[in-house]
């Protein structure tokens, strides 16, 4: 089964791909602009505080896509030795090298001028296709959770090196 996606519009950060990474697990401020066929999907959406940006990572090559177990590289930002943690499948990890390369990203919603959404606590790369968004809303939100043993030790290695770190 083949089918086609077409962006609804497009990330812009004033920062390079390095510095988007390295602010990680915070995430940057940027703007998400839609394009003009798709603003009135936007009606509506003033007053949500969060939204979902779903994204097509553009920058994921081939043999990236091809990538099915992984180290979750991201801890390693935070100070946990890759080498403690487990390779586990691709499907386990936020890892952008997967068969389909897509970004969801939960973001503060600041402020809408027309067909442009400021947003805070991004993720995403300067020039990041925005495939969809979606408010934020109480019936999304999951207050228990359960996480995989190794996740966990992974956890606790963080908040006794960041114990003002909120969850990540």
């Amino acid at each position: 089964m083949h089918f086609h996606i077409r962006p609804i519009g497009i990330v812009h950060v004033n920062m390079n791909d390095e510095e988007v990474k390295a602010n990680w697990p915070e995430g940057v401020e940027g703007v998400i602009e839609v394009y003009e066929e798709y603003a009135q999907g936007l009606e509506g959406i003033d007053g949500f505080s969060h939204l979902i940006i779903i994204a097509y990572m553009h920058k994921i090559s081939e043999e990236q896509r091809r990538v099915l177990k992984v180290r979750p590289k991201r801890l390693r930002l935070l100070g946990i030795d890759l080498d403690r943690l487990p390779e586990v499948g691709v499907f386990c990890t936020d890892s952008p090298h997967r068969p389909n390369p897509l970004a969801l990203s939960i973001v503060e919603f600041i402020e809408r001028r027309g067909r442009l959404l400021r947003v805070r606590h991004l993720d995403l790369f300067d020039g990041t296709p925005v495939l969809d968004i979606k408010p934020y809303t109480p019936s999304r939100r999951i207050d228990e959770i359960r996480l995989p043993t190794w996740y966990q030790k992974a956890i606790e290695e963080v908040r006794a090196k960041y114990p003002d770190l909120k969850d990540f």
